[in-house]
């Protein structure tokens, strides 16, 4: 049968078979002239698992940092808040002693 059916369309005679994989990668890569092998795609797969575990890494000394920063800046005003208040409480004791003597 003719490529030419009806309404300019293929017979069902004409079936053409594809490679659905190279399709595919040529798709993705934008390449037909590099063969990829399941070893390539596993390195390069590694490497970026390692780029982001760094990134991650990165991120969390960033945060322990910050974080360690807060608690420090936490306890250096609690003791300034607790000095405040021991102070507070010697003269409220030393103006009640004064104020019994009367």
């Amino acid at each position: 049968m003719s490529q030419e059916g009806t309404g300019g369309r293929r017979n069902d005679d004409d079936v053409e078979m594809i490679n659905t994989d190279q399709i595919t990668t040529e798709i993705i890569t934008g390449r037909t002239d590099m063969l990829y092998s399941s070893e390539m795609v596993d390195n390069l797969c590694n490497e970026k698992v390692q780029k982001a575990k760094r990134v991650a890494d990165k991120a969390i000394e960033e945060i322990e940092a910050s974080r360690k920063e807060q608690v420090d800046q936490i306890n250096q005003l609690r003791a300034e808040l607790v000095n405040a208040i021991n102070e507070a409480n010697n003269k409220i004791n030393k103006v009640y002693e004064e104020l019994k003597k009367y």
